[in-house]
C-alpha cells in the first residue's frame, strides 16, 4: 500500500500544522468523545465524531463523508455523504462547512514515492520538478529576477511568490501553499486572508504579464489556486 499523509492547514490552535500519516486501508477522521476515538483526532466542535473516511484502494485514495453534521468540502465543493470521491495530491478537504468555506482545512498529500492517478495515466506529483519557463530568469544568490530579459523591480514578498511559483512551474499551487511559502514568519497562517494572497498576485502580474488584464503567465485555477505557465 502506498503511503500518504494529511496536514492541517487551518483549524484549532492545537491542531494547526499537525501532520498525520495515512497508512491504513481505512482511516476515520473525527472528534474524540468518551465513547469513541477516531484514527485521526481534530478538536474543533464543527467536526463530527465520525466525520469522514479516507480509503486506500489499489493506487487510489478515496474520500467519503460519513454523514457528518456540518458537512465536508473537497477542493471548494461540498460533497455528498456516503459518496466516494477521488483524492489527488494537494487536494484540500474542508470540515465544518460555513457558507463557501469551512472551519477546518486539511491538505491531502502523497509521499514522494507515490504516483498520482490521473485518468488512465500515472504522473509523479513531486514539487520541484518544474516545467521550463522561457520568459523568466531568477538569480537566487542575488535575489534578482528578470522578465523577458529585463530586470524586474520586485518587493520581498513579490520575489518570494515568484520564486515559489517558479519552483513549481506547471503545477497548481493552492493559496495555503502560497501562504506557507511567502509568509513563513506568520504564527497563524489562517490570519493571512485569501484577499491578501490575491492582492499580491495582482501586483506581481502587473510586473510580469505582457497584458496584466489578460494574464497568461500567472494563471488562475478557480477553486484550486494559481499556476505559473
Amino acid at each position: 500500500m502506498n503511503q500518504a499523509f494529511i496536514t492541517v492547514r487551518r483549524g484549532q490552535a492545537e491542531d494547526a500544522g499537525k501532520v498525520f500519516t495515512i497508512n491504513k486501508a481505512s482511516t476515520v477522521i473525527g472528534r474524540r468523545t468518551p465513547q469513541y476515538v477516531p484514527d485521526i483526532e481534530l478538536n474543533d466542535e464543527a467536526v463530527s465524531r465520525r466525520h469522514l473516511e479516507i480509503i486506500a484502494r489499489g493506487d487510489r485514495y478515496l474520500l467519503q463523508d460519513l454523514g457528518s453534521t456540518n458537512g465536508t468540502m473537497l477542493d471548494g465543493d461540498r460533497i455528498m455523504p456516503g459518496k466516494l470521491y477521488t483524492l489527488k495530491h494537494n487536494s484540500q478537504i474542508g470540515l465544518g462547512v460555513d457558507g463557501d468555506g469551512a472551519h477546518i482545512i486539511i491538505v491531502f498529500k502523497e509521499s514522494e514515492s507515490t504516483n498520482v492517478l490521473t485518468g488512465d495515466k500515472k504522473q509523479a506529483a513531486k514539487k520541484g520538478k518544474a516545467a521550463p519557463v522561457a520568459w523568466l530568469k531568477i538569480d537566487e544568490g542575488k535575489k534578482e529576477a528578470s522578465v523577458d530579459g529585463q530586470a524586474a523591480k520586485l518587493s520581498r514578498k513579490e520575489y518570494d511568490l515568484l520564486l515559489f511559483l517558479r519552483s513549481n512551474a506547471g503545477q497548481v499551487c493552492s493559496r495555503d501553499e502560497i501562504i506557507k511559502a511567502v509568509w513563513p514568519e506568520s504564527q497563524d497562517p489562517a490570519a493571512i486572508s485569501d484577499a491578501t494572497v490575491d492582492q499580491l498576485i495582482h501586483r506581481l502580474r502587473e510586473k510580469v504579464e505582457p497584458e496584466p488584464a489578460r494574464p497568461a503567465r500567472i494563471i488562475s485555477k478557480v477553486g484550486f489556486g494559481y499556476m505559473l505557465g
